[in-house]
């Protein structure tokens, strides 16, 4: 049940973000948003969900879905960085657990070892809580300017 609540803060907080960015202020801000941040955001929130999904299903599903979510990882890292102190440390705390669960759990799965794969799959869990926080702080960031 927690791990739903987590991502329904997700979707919510990244919702809450859709709806805050018509604001004229805080542009840099903006700017990184609207150049690929907004895309990221909901690529690593689908690809995390996925991850979180396949969980509790056998373990043959798991690698698959923990590829997607390093190649998002890997096209995330690619961005700017946030025009956002508060934003930015939440966003490298969230690509480090989705990138180091992701490999855990893609090289568990592949060696049929689930307690290093379901390792893997709880710390991509924490990076959705990170990736919550995140949008969040950038939504509020936006709001504030």
């Amino acid at each position: 049940m927690r791990i739903h609540v987590r991502l329904l803060s997700t979707v919510v907080a990244t919702g809450a973000l859709l709806v805050g960015c018509g604001s004229s202020s805080g542009e840099s801000l903006e700017d990184w948003y609207s150049s690929g941040g907004e895309k990221s955001i909901k690529a690593l929130s689908e690809a995390s969900s996925r991850v979180n999904e396949v969980s509790v299903r056998p373990m043959d599903t798991w690698g698959a879905a923990c590829k997607e979510l390093l190649t998002e990882v890997a096209e995330a890292e690619e961005l700017d960085a946030i025009p956002s102190e508060n934003a930015e440390g939440f966003w490298k705390e969230a690509l480090t657990l989705f990138e180091d669960g992701g490999n855990e759990c893609v090289a568990g799965a592949e060696a049929d070892d689930q307690p290093r794969a379901s390792a893997g799959i709880r710390e991509v869990q924490k990076g959705i809580g990170r990736l919550s926080s995140t949008t969040s702080m950038i939504a509020g960031d936006l709001k504030a300017e």
